[in-house]
């Protein structure tokens, strides 16, 4: 009998998530043309629209089971367009053009960071063992506090010290996303928990933040974002070290006392 041939799979391409993952590479294409003519506004305003694409087309995979090896690639590659390179691009044109050379190596670092933080990504996304939690800061999370930067504050900036402020932030915001601090994903818990009143005041503030002060809202939420993973860290090393302090110690049993005594 000759022995059986196993087929190679087929790679599977899923239509609906694919469209909501190029439709994100196209908001991130147009971030690009739009910070070539100087509307540093408009280029953040449709890096948030391509992260909210970014955002469905992973929800839209789970919800109709389409989730797929090619989907996970394609998705890489988007967010290595649309917030790495778009985002890298905007912060050296917006505020590191001043540095000089300087302000092209700490924008340049913001995409390394991005590149490094996806490739790690896609080789563990199998074996994650709890999907509540990332390791590092993601790349949509550091492109979106950066670009609130822009929305607070349009103008360019022309001066040195604002710049160097600039670079020092993008250069830490680089390395967090390369840690291995942990990140809550705010996406899946916002998605699935269950309505009740307290989340129910959670969104209420959350739209009229959105609607009535959104440039300060964006500001405050991303930068709460992005200090999670220290502040989770230092409060997780807190709790340990309480924990041992109080921690009752163990009885010794009579039988060894009474040995130890002679």
């Amino acid at each position: 009998m000759k022995p059986k041939i196993k087929k190679p799979k087929v790679t599977q391409l899923y239509f609906l998530p694919s469209i909501f993952t190029l439709t994100n590479v196209f908001f991130g294409f147009l971030s690009l043309t739009a910070t070539f003519f100087g509307r540093y506004h408009m280029a953040a305003l449709w890096i948030i629209i391509a992260a909210i694409l970014d955002a469905l087309d992973g929800l839209v995979a789970r919800a109709t089971k389409s989730s797929s090896e090619f989907g996970i690639q394609l998705d890489s590659l988007a967010d290595a367009i649309s917030f790495g390179a778009a985002t890298s691009i905007l912060m050296y044109f917006w505020g590191l053009k001043v540095l000089g050379p300087v302000g092209i190596l700490f924008s340049f670092m913001f995409i390394v960071g991005s590149l490094l933080r996806l490739a790690r990504y896609n080789i563990r996304t199998k074996s994650l063992p709890d999907r509540r939690y990332y390791q590092g800061l993601t790349v949509p999370s550091a492109a979106l506090f950066l670009i609130s930067l822009v929305i607070f504050q349009p103008a360019p900036i022309y001066e040195i010290g604002q710049a160097v402020f600039l670079a020092i932030v993008t250069l830490v915001v680089s390395m967090l996303m390369v840690s291995k601090l942990r990140y809550r994903n705010f996406v899946q818990f916002l998605v699935n928990r269950p309505i009740d009143m307290q989340n129910g005041l959670l969104m209420a503030v959350i739209i009229a933040g959105l609607l009535f002060r959104p440039k300060y809202f964006l500001l405050l939420f991303f930068t709460f974002n992005t200090l999670f993973g220290p502040l989770d860290f230092v409060v997780v090393r807190i709790k340990k070290k309480w924990q041992a302090k109080h921690q009752p110690k163990p009885k010794k049993d009579k039988m060894a006392n009474q040995i130890n005594s002679h």
